[in-house]
């Protein structure tokens, strides 16, 4: 009797085997090391959204919603292979040229950059493009194309579009009855720019819009100069 009792007690032995206080302890030790070396780092939040990307694509087998991004081995001039690696080529053209314009607050207010499906579009306002009623370049204009040529001029395989657009004040001069031409003119002035800076004019072209595709109502002086802006596009292809 006194034997079946003993079996038992050990039978309902309590408590955790012993293997988990030691593994408890590594878990607990690698929680501390990725905790400080999160502490001491220094998030750039364009890298950020790579790493998010590449993270999401080793989980892509598990959680079929998330986009799926190539883990690649970042490198300085990354070959083109494809629409994941042209999307890691733009976000870091993107963080290039927003590292530039943020040096500068007038440039800064000025210039915005975006991240597209294809590359990379830069929109630029009023008053660093052109004097009103011009399709000549000011020189701020200039300083900003250069940014944008230094970013991208080592991607052999490119296609630049350049779009003009308006506010609605009307513009009737004899060089130009209305603002398609006065618009045209301007994305056409920037697209032989780029032209003289050495880029294939096969990869080159120019539209102008007008007043018919402004990004806010034409209400105010502040949303009229939103609305007379140029914007590039460079597309990454294979």
């Amino acid at each position: 009797m006194a034997d079946q009792e003993e079996c038992k007690q050990e039978e309902c032995k309590q408590g955790s085997p012993e293997y988990m206080a030691t593994y408890g302890d590594m878990m607990t030790l690698l929680l501390c090391f990725f905790v400080l070396l999160l502490s001491m780092a220094e998030v750039d939040p364009a890298k950020f959204d790579i790493a998010a990307s590449s993270f999401q694509n080793a989980l892509s087998g598990v959680l079929e919603s998330l986009p799926t991004v190539a883990v690649q081995q970042e490198v300085l001039r990354p070959r083109l292979g494809g629409d994941d690696q042209n999307k890691r080529i733009a976000a870091n053209a993107a963080m290039r040229i927003r590292e530039v314009t943020q040096q500068d607050e007038f440039l800064e207010d000025a210039v915005r950059v975006k991240v597209t499906e294809k590359g990379i579009g830069v929109i630029i306002n009023d008053p660093v493009t052109f004097d009103p009623g011009s399709a000549e370049l000011k020189n701020e204009f200039m300083t900003i194309l250069e940014t944008v040529m230094t970013t991208i001029e080592d991607i052999p395989q490119k296609a630049i579009r350049v779009e003009g657009h308006t506010d609605n004040v009307p513009i009737s001069t004899p060089q130009y009855p209305s603002n398609w031409e006065l618009s045209s003119a301007r994305a056409l002035s920037v697209v032989q720019y780029l032209y003289g800076r050495g880029i294939d004019p096969a990869k080159l072209s120019a539209v102008g819009y007008g007043e018919y595709r402004p990004l806010v109502p034409n209400t105010s002086a502040e949303n009229r100069q939103k609305n007379r802006r140029i914007e590039i596009y460079v597309d990454f292809t294979d």
